[in-house]
């Protein structure tokens, strides 16, 4: 099973630094293999950057994969919830 790490080597491989909320971070956590192999996909251009991890008792969210740049222009690789409530969802099924 791939690590968290393994996504932001990733990341750090394309000069991307990857921006992602503590609690997004716990909810996927034993999912990175599947978020690795989007990621990579991405990042490449061979898809819309939707991913859709599991909750703990609670579905799915819709996670979205976006990249920006800062205002210092460094690469920047957000993964956010798609929708406002994604993010309230996520916490509460982490409990």
């Amino acid at each position: 099973m791939l690590s968290f790490e393994a996504v932001e080597e990733v990341c750090e491989s394309k000069q991307v630094t990857l921006v992602i909320h503590p609690a997004i971070r716990r909810a996927i956590k034993g999912y990175e293999e599947s978020l690795y192999a989007g990621l990579r996909c991405f990042l490449a251009g061979g898809s819309d950057g939707l991913y859709f991890p599991p909750l703990q008792d609670t579905g799915c969210v819709r996670l979205i994969l976006s990249k920006r740049a800062s205002c210092g222009g460094h690469n920047l690789l957000r993964i956010e919830p798609l929708t406002k409530e994604g993010l309230a969802r996520i916490e509460a099924s982490l409990g």
